[in-house]
């Protein structure tokens, strides 16, 4: 039997950018892409917060940079491809891929001419497309090094200024015309940051958001030098000024206004809580509105705001959301199957029983979810933020799931993997941009507290856990956060000891394999594994590897960016039968016989209900799928 599609159970709407436009008949628009498997781009009249206009970005899964061009045009960034809308005739064009081997876009920006420009990644580089020619030019990669152009505005004096990062925070100066670049100076106190998130240009001031500080500088581009520091700035963008001269920016999830000649900073009695998706300024035919009012879309609307008289509306939008790929699934307790959402994020579960989904509500990304006493735990990027969900319970965000805490401050950035140590919770995680070294952190539901124990493997990810006879094991990966090489070590298998606090062995099961990706416990004391080929006994007692059994062909690690998953294992007890899923290929093996059997091939992720015969779930982009076993 092969698998069978259940259905699509996330969608949601969420928005990275959006762009505004005063239209030649009085009206105004909202430009944004809504998030998913493909993004959608949209269009919406302000004034009335109807969607006017809804296609497909084809080929394009993220979409972080939209700007708007002197002649009206609309320009969308995609996965390496960039689009352009025309308002006039209401149609979308594909314009190809900008730089070959970038598979990434972020911000974008234009010139006065009309040229657009945005960053990429993995090659850290900034392109122009030129709609004079409708060429694209490479400027290269800006900082050896980095990844990363996220953020770009262009200067008053025709300059093009991008904010880079992944292993080091940098700003650089680049000449459109000639290619020549200078970077500029680090501001004091930024010297262990890695991103320059957010840039904005207004005047001659230059807006830099820095993290894992998240402080915002303020670079004065006439006098060459830093000149002021907002701390707790929120991102993602800073206004352009308004009739006050006031630009408005979130800190502390409430808006503020900041003169731009003296620099003061005044807090506004509006509060948000997700940031700012870029930033534009309305004419709002209401009373209570006078002069230009500050537009910003949100993930659900937008808001308009009127600083003369601090009066605010929040108009809600009715869109459809867009399909989003599953990224987690576990099984609960309660025999339900919880799903996570990436990128755009989204939760659900599904009944077996009654063969329905839940409603999608709107979460953040899950790496990974996994069911301990009773709760489901979500295991959350960024900032590898832990939650417990109580399923007898409402779903009411901010309060359940609950946030138990973040493993931020120990460098981590994504929670991959789970495990039940006795009364504990293990996570093992994968550190932030341009990092090596994971972490391994235990939970006690009990006292609500957690201790968080940095590299058991140094310069390693911690990505498989599992727990035997009062023992931590862990399989790890030689890749770290994006942005920077792998270690040089080959996937190690450890032993984490929590009386004494520390890992009291480790060693590479399989030589060659930069991951150990998998691990389930097993019987008379033995723990089974895999990397991305290879299957192996490892003798938990005597601290040794007993069998290494090919299954299938390995990994091609030459030149790959990334390992955190893609391998899963599960044993059942008295069966001598291994379950799992390696690259797609869902598989039984008998550790007896040595038989194995493929059962499914396109499936990623696993979870296995062995009191329900035996039901494997698996995914395949945004649909969630089963496969039954033939009863024998």
């Amino acid at each position: 039997m092969g698998l069978l599609k259940l259905g699509e159970p996330l969608s949601t709407f969420k928005i990275c950018s959006a762009a505004y436009q005063p239209m030649e008949d009085g009206g105004y628009r909202i430009y944004t892409v809504a998030q998913g498997k493909p993004c959608r781009f949209v269009a919406i009249d302000a004034l009335t917060g109807q969607m006017v206009t809804s296609l497909p970005l084809t080929g394009s899964n993220h979409s972080w940079g939209i700007c708007v061009t002197s002649d009206g045009s609309v320009y969308v960034g995609g996965d390496g491809f960039l689009y352009r809308y025309d308002p006039r005739s209401d149609t979308l064009d594909h314009l190809g891929q900008a730089i070959d081997g970038e598979i990434y876009f972020w911000r974008m920006a234009a010139d006065e001419s009309g040229n657009v420009y945005g960053g990429t990644y993995p090659g850290g580089k900034v392109f122009q497309y030129r709609p004079a020619d409708r060429a694209f030019r490479d400027y290269g990669t800006l900082v050896p090094g980095n990844q990363y152009a996220r953020s770009m505005d262009i200067g008053p004096n025709g300059k093009l200024y991008i904010g880079t990062g992944a292993i080091e925070a940098a700003i650089i100066e680049l000449d459109t015309a000639t290619g020549e670049t200078i970077k500029l100076p680090m501001p004091e106190g930024q010297e262990a940051s890695t991103f320059v998130y957010d840039l904005d240009v207004h005047e001659d001031k230059l807006f830099a958001r820095f993290t894992e500080s998240a402080d915002l500088l303020v670079y004065d581009l006439t006098k060459r030098c830093w000149i002021h520091r907002i701390d707790q700035a929120m991102g993602l963008d800073v206004s352009p000024p308004g009739e006050d001269r006031r630009v408005y920016l979130f800190r502390d999830q409430k808006l503020h206004a900041l003169h731009l000649d003296t620099l003061e900073l005044t807090p506004c009695p509006l509060a948000h809580d997700e940031g700012a998706y870029d930033f534009g300024w309305i004419a709002w035919p209401e009373p209570g509105f006078p002069g230009q009012s500050l537009i910003s879309m949100y993930s659900g609307g937008y808001f308009i705001y009127n600083p003369a008289t601090h009066r605010a509306k929040h108009v809600e939008v009715e869109l459809d959301g867009s399909p989003v790929g599953i990224q987690s699934i576990a099984l609960g307790g309660d025999g339900k199957l919880y799903l996570g959402g990436y990128f755009a994020g989204g939760f659900a579960s599904y009944d077996p029983v009654a063969g329905a989904f839940s409603p999608c509500e709107r979460f953040g990304q899950s790496e990974n979810l996994f069911w301990f006493k009773d709760r489901l735990y979500l295991g959350v990027y960024p900032g590898a933020r832990i939650y417990q969900y109580d399923p007898d319970q409402p779903w009411e965000h901010g309060v359940n799931p609950r946030l138990l805490f973040s493993l931020k401050r120990h460098g981590q950035d994504r929670p991959f993997t789970f495990a039940a140590a006795g009364d504990r919770l293990v996570i093992g995680t994968i550190p932030a941009y341009g990092k090596l070294g994971g972490a391994i952190a235990f939970y006690d539901p009990d006292s609500d507290q957690y201790e968080c124990f940095a590299e058991p493997v140094p310069e390693h990810s911690v990505i498989a856990l599992c727990y035997k006879d009062g023992l931590v094991i862990g399989g790890s990966s030689a890749f770290g956060g994006l942005g920077c090489p792998p270690s040089g070590k080959d996937g190690t298998l450890f032993v984490w000891d929590g009386s004494v606090k520390k890992t009291v062995w480790e060693g590479v099961p399989v030589p060659g394999e930069k991951a150990v990706a998998a691990l389930a416990p097993g019987e008379n004391g033995m723990i089974w594994g895999m990397t991305t080929g290879s299957l192996f006994a490892f003798n938990l007692t005597e601290r040794r590897i007993e069998r290494i059994i090919d299954l299938f062909p390995p990994l091609n690690w030459e030149g790959l960016d990334l390992f955190w998953r893609g391998v899963h294992l599960q044993y059942e007890e008295n069966t001598d039968m291994l379950y799992g899923n390696c690259l797609e290929k869902l598989f039984q093996f008998n550790v007896r016989t040595g038989e194995l059997q493929v059962l499914a091939e396109g499936g990623a992720l696993f979870a296995r209900d062995s009191g329900n015969g035996g039901i494997i779930y698996t995914v395949k982009g945004t649909g969630l799928y089963e496969y039954r076993p033939v009863p024998s």
